[in-house]
This record gives structure tokens, sequence and C-alpha cells, in this order.
């Protein structure tokens, strides 16, 4: 029995059964938009020049909770050379919350169904489903793991992924080689304070996620609602005032991140053009030393008395 799920596996890899209504083997991936939690957003288009695994999952899913880990692997030793795994959560919103849970465990960036746009992709009717798209956009693999309850094999994943990171598989400019070695900034848990009428400043909060192998900085932000947006560090209290200390970068460590919270860092909007109001959210554009800019609407929560 393991044996024949095997080689039904090596069949799938090979395109000779195409899992995915609408997928053609060794053709151009349908178009895809893909707003990542935390933010920030992926398409088709901007992933030319990756290696780019697109992989389905619920939490529900025995395989997918199997897999996962590898996937973990996998994007810790290749990502650097290019690949990108960006996974891709079916679950009904009850379950959702489930998944989130679960991807704080993992590293590579993640999206819920009804934030992702996969339409052309046709019916997704097996789980886990990974699909591998090489650096020219083209479908190379679209593969699940049969029968069996342990998901895809590492072995088999790496199949798929190393000759496709050859520096001869497919040729690639300097500036996608270098954008293929810049993660996303991951973005947690944004808020904002809703301001008094008349009140021209407001204040954001976040957790800053680096995901990647080389230190990264946040250089600066803009928002439509604000003249310009400081980065502040609250310091000693000078009697009942609390000292604010202006910054000009946040160093966000690799692998690691960086909490901005009421009593330490956080960011200062200021000439607000109208009120924050709780309930709406600030558009907020993070701007960094070496990722690609990240887009959050950040909730406005009520103001405390």
């Amino acid at each position: 029995m393991q044996r024949s799920i095997f080689w039904f596996i090596v069949a799938s890899l090979l395109g000779s059964a195409p899992l995915v209504q609408a997928l053609e083997m060794n053709a151009s991936v349908p178009a895809y938009t893909l707003n990542l939690e935390g933010g920030g957003r992926v398409t088709a288009q901007s992933e030319r020049g990756h290696v780019t695994l697109l992989h389905f999952w619920a939490s529900w899913c025995v395989p997918c909770r199997e897999e996962m880990p590898r996937l973990e692997k996998l994007y810790q030793k290749y990502h650097a050379r290019g690949l990108d795994i960006i996974a891709i959560d079916m679950d009904s919103s009850e379950d959702q919350p489930m998944a989130r849970d679960m991807m704080k465990n993992y590293h590579f960036p993640w999206v819920l169904k009804n934030h992702a746009e996969v339409d052309e992709f046709g019916r997704i009717w097996r789980m886990p489903l990974s699909i591998l798209v090489d650096r020219k956009g083209i479908v190379r693999q679209n593969a699940w793991a049969a029968d069996d309850d342990h998901g895809l094999p590492e072995s088999v994943l790496l199949a798929g992924i190393e000759p496709l990171l050859s520096p001869t598989s497919a040729p690639v400019s300097e500036s996608a080689v270098q954008a293929a070695h810049t993660p996303i900034i991951q973005i947690l848990h944004p808020m904002a304070r809703a301001t008094a009428p008349g009140q021209e400043e407001g204040v954001v909060y976040l957790t800053l996620v680096n995901p990647g192998d080389r230190e990264d900085a946040l250089e600066g932000a803009d928002s439509a609602v604000a003249g310009h947006i400081m980065l502040h560090q609250t310091m000693e209290m000078e009697g009942d005032m609390a000292h604010m200390e202006h910054e000009y970068h946040l160093v966000i460590p690799a692998h690691g991140q960086v909490t901005l919270a009421p009593g330490g860092h956080h960011l200062m909007l200021e000439d607000l053009d109208h009120p924050l109001v709780a309930g709406q959210t600030v558009p907020l554009d993070l701007h960094f030393q070496h990722s690609a800019p990240v887009h959050v609407d950040v909730p406005i929560t009520p103001l405390v008395p």
C-alpha cells in the first residue's frame, strides 16, 4: 500500500493527474492576489524571479498538520536561495482562530481564503495541495499526498524544489535575485487609539516580525490621514509627563521581532486631517531598510477615558 501511494505521488509530480480543475502543468500559473496575514500583498507577477510553493491547507486536515514542519524546514533552508512558501488557509470562518494559532509556530507568510483571490485555479478538492511555480511563473508541480495521513515526504518536496533553485534553471536579473533574498516583514496586532475631536495627533502600536536571515530596520511610515509620522520612544517620566524621544529607525533582528507598545516605541501620527474613530481603520504604509514596503489597515480602538 505504501509503495502504491508513493508512486501515485510521483505520478502527480510528473503532471499526469492535474488536481486543480483549471491548472495546467508546464503552463503559466493563473493570476492570483494574496493579501497576507500581518500585512503585505503577493501576486503572480510579484513572484516572478522567485521559486514559489503555494500550499493549500486547513487546520482540521491531519496530513496538513504533519506537512507544515517540513515546509518550515525547507523555508529556513532555501528561502535565501529564492524559495518563497505561501500557505493558503482554506478553513471556514469558525476554524480560522485555530489556523491563526497554528501559524504562530511558522515563519513563512500565509493568507486566509477570504483574503485570497485564487478563483482562476478552479476547485481545490484535495488538501494538503502544493503547487510549485518556477522563476518564470510556470507551474512545475501539482502534488498531494494521496491517502497518506502524513503529507508529502520531504524527499518528494525536495525533488521538485532543488532543480528550480539552480542558477541555470532560468535567467534571473540581479534585482530579482536580491528580491528573492528579502523576506516580507510581517505585522502582528496592529492597533490605533481613537482621538478626541480637534486632536491633531494619534498613535499606532504593532509588532514587527522579521523571518529573514539578516537584520532589517523600520525606516519610515506614511498614511493618507496624517501629515507625517514619527517613530518615538517613551523615556523616563518627568513629573506627570512622559518624555518622548524621536528615533530615525528601529532595528528588527534576524528571525526576531520588535513590539511597539505603550510605554515604549510607537508611531506618532501628526497633523491628522480628521479624528480617528473607533471601529474604523487607519491606512498605514511601512518602509524598511531591506524588505519591501508593507501596507496594513490598522484597527482603531476606543479612546481610553
